[in-house]
């Protein structure tokens, strides 16, 4: 005997002969490769136990009688498939386990940070060239001036010209002011034909008067260390926002979008129902928020009760592994900024008052997907711990997305209210889109995508549905609940139901390594190492894909992007197509450098190399890449033969 059944247990020694004619065999490993729950005693015996143990008997046929190998063998059919040969000896029929495989190429990683335009700006205020490469108001103030388009108001009261609609000297309302380019004059609109009026003109502005005023409604001492703006307004009548806007934004570190206010992007990820624990907020406030009972129809009051989300809820990210922050933390200072922004520029009571992240619960907030114009009302409801935006499939398609791992964002509703302007919007095809120029309070099941009405909402699936599977039926041909049937009911809101529960929707990987690893050489490495680690996968295959897929197009990309490139001076980040003959920057005499460099080209030829090499890739991939690289030293020169090994990249 082979295999003791002891005490519920099976006890297999780790060497030993099936016959004498046959190699060693070692338990250990074919229990890994069966996927056989196990462990090792004392390096001599391998154990399986408990249901497991049960399970392996029953498959094996002996969970009644006693274990013998040798009638085992004489069973076996080596011209049948496995599953055929398990079902001759078990004592219950086995099913394929999975049936058809798809394979798939990984998609993006997963997305949850605060969105910032380019150059990072705290505020839609142009600082012109005197901002310098960092784009900043100090800098700007040090110059005294921004040259710059700029609308044009006149204060009565003051008598005299200002950029805002209302004087920050006296808080008055001001006029419009239109420029003619005919007359050369800011004057009122010109009546005369064939005259065309701008409401703007390029002037140089004193940009210390404009911070100084800020400061003083502020009731500051200074400025904080970095106020970032904009190089130049791209809206039809180069309307900029207020500064103190601005400052207040910088002080609480958070940044602005194109439209005026803040948004959070995330990945889109579906949920229909939720447990108060993987949320994070109190049984005590979401009875508050009207979740009094859980899918049975019980009273709230523990946090592992299964709850139905409503379709207006949100569940928002807050992952404490990735590098990027949580919506709890930046919404949390977002309502700080749009307090003191009520208090301190418009004269109002605060609207928030938080004391803790926690009290974002049940506060509003604009839902709103890409290349769509319209955004939906949602509720805050709690804080996950992954990177995803948890919200019911009506919700993400009331968004026109389909959920499958898009990305969506979000700003807080009085956001919108306060700071949202179209009139900030650029003057371009395009510009509204990703905008919430039309807004939605209440969801209305049958107006959203319809691709969710195709969404079972049975409880379970029945007998006929897994028979269809096995015959590879159509789906039209099975008869499961979907969204379509609750349209325009009263079930169409609540009462829908899934098939299999989850511990807790924060389990697993919550953080991808391919964000937290810094180098591409090291995530390069860590894939290859997984290739050669999963059965299932050719590591050859998966080099040859790295390498035609990403290195090659990022190699020759950039190859041709060097001799198209642009020159920048790195002191006021000014662009050259051609140097100047002098060599340096006709703006401020900065030093030029190359927009891409031979680095930027050579990244990833060495790795290509050393991979095609190591795993022995097509020769064609191989001659592809040697003539690459000749392209290079073409243009850059050969370098020094040196002697580097394949450790370098792939040891």
């Amino acid at each position: 005997m082979y295999a003791v059944v002891k005490d519920d247990k099976i006890i297999l020694p780790l060497k030993y002969d099936i016959k004498k004619d046959l190699v060693d065999i070692d338990p250990k490993r074919v229990l890994e490769l069966l996927g056989v729950p196990h462990k090792l005693v004392s390096n001599e015996y391998v154990v399986i136990e408990k249901e497991w143990e049960k399970a392996l008997r029953v498959s094996l046929g002996f969970y009644e009688k006693n274990f013998d190998i040798h009638h085992l063998l004489k069973k076996i059919d080596e011209h049948k498939s496995v599953l055929e040969n398990v079902n001759k000896i078990s004592e219950v029929k086995l099913r394929d386990k999975s049936g058809l495989f798809i394979g798939s190429r990984m998609g993006r990683p997963e997305k949850a940070k605060m969105r910032k335009l380019t150059g990072s700006p705290h505020v839609l205020f142009p600082v012109g060239g005197e901002g310098g490469r960092l784009r900043c108001f100090q800098s700007s103030c040090e110059a005294g001036k921004i040259k710059s388009d700029f609308s044009v108001f006149y204060c009565e009261k003051c008598n005299k010209r200002t950029i805002y609609p209302v004087c920050e000297d006296c808080d008055s309302e001001t006029r419009e002011l239109w420029y003619c380019s005919r007359c050369g004059e800011i004057k009122e609109k010109c009546v005369k034909k064939d005259h065309k009026c701008v409401r703007y003109n390029n002037i140089d502005l004193d940009i210390n008067h404009y911070v100084a005023k800020a400061i003083e409604k502020l009731n500051l001492n200074s400025m904080p260390p970095l106020v970032k703006g904009v190089r130049g307004t791209s809206n039809k009548t180069h309307f900029p926002e207020n500064l103190i806007k601005g400052i207040l934004r910088a002080a609480h570190n958070i940044y602005v979008n194109k439209d005026g206010t803040t948004r959070y992007d995330m990945t889109e990820a579906p949920i229909t129902h939720f447990k108060p624990k993987e949320i994070g907020t109190s049984i005590e406030r979401l009875r508050e928020l009207g979740y009094e009972k859980d899918i049975c129809g019980n009273e709230l009051i523990d946090k592992d009760q299964i709850l139905e989300l409503k379709c207006q809820d949100l569940v928002l990210p807050s992952c404490p592994e990735s590098t990027d922050e949580g919506a709890d933390v930046v919404l949390f200072r977002l309502t700080k900024f749009i307090d003191d922004l009520l208090v301190k520029l418009y004269k109002l009571n605060p609207f928030y008052n938080l004391n803790d992240k926690k009290d974002l619960a049940g506060h509003l907030v604009i839902c709103l997907s890409p290349h769509t114009a319209a955004g939906i009302i949602g509720r805050i409801i709690g804080f996950s711990k992954t990177q995803g935006f948890y919200a019911h499939p009506l919700l993400h398609c009331a968004m026109r997305r389909d959920a499958d791992g898009d990305e969506a964002g979000i700003m807080l509703l009085m956001d919108a209210f306060l700071n949202f302007s179209r009139g900030l919007l650029g003057d371009h095809r395009g510009a509204t889109q990703d905008e919430p120029i039309v807004l939605s309070s209440v969801l209305i099941p049958s107006e959203v995508d319809d691709m969710v009405f195709d969404m079972d909402t049975c409880w379970k699936y029945p007998l006929e549905f897994y028979e269809a599977c096995l015959e590879y039926k159509h789906p039209s041909e099975v008869k499961i609940e979907t969204f379509r049937s609750r349209l325009k009911t009263d079930a169409e809101y609540e009462g829908l139901g899934f098939t299999h529960n989850t511990n807790d929707i924060n389990a697993g990987v919550r953080c991808s390594s391919y964000k937290t690893i810094p180098t591409m050489e090291e995530k390069v490495f860590g894939q290859m190492e997984l290739a050669e680690k999963i059965r299932a996968v050719d590591e050859a295959d998966v080099a040859a894909l790295i390498i035609n897929r990403h290195f090659l197009r990022d190699i020759k990309g950039n190859l041709r992007k060097f001799s198209q490139q642009e020159f920048r001076c790195v002191k006021c980040n000014e662009k050259f197509r051609r140097p100047p003959l002098k060599g340096i920057c006709t703006k401020c005499s900065g030093k030029l450098i190359f927009t891409v460099s031979e680095g930027f080209i050579m990244k990833y030829l060495v790795p290509s190399m050393s991979l095609a090499k190591k795993y022995e890739l097509p020769a064609y991939l191989r001659q592809d890449l040697e003539l690459t690289k000749h392209r290079i030293e073409s243009m850059f020169g050969k370098d020094k033969e040196r002697q580097e090994g394949l450790g370098r990249w792939f040891g």
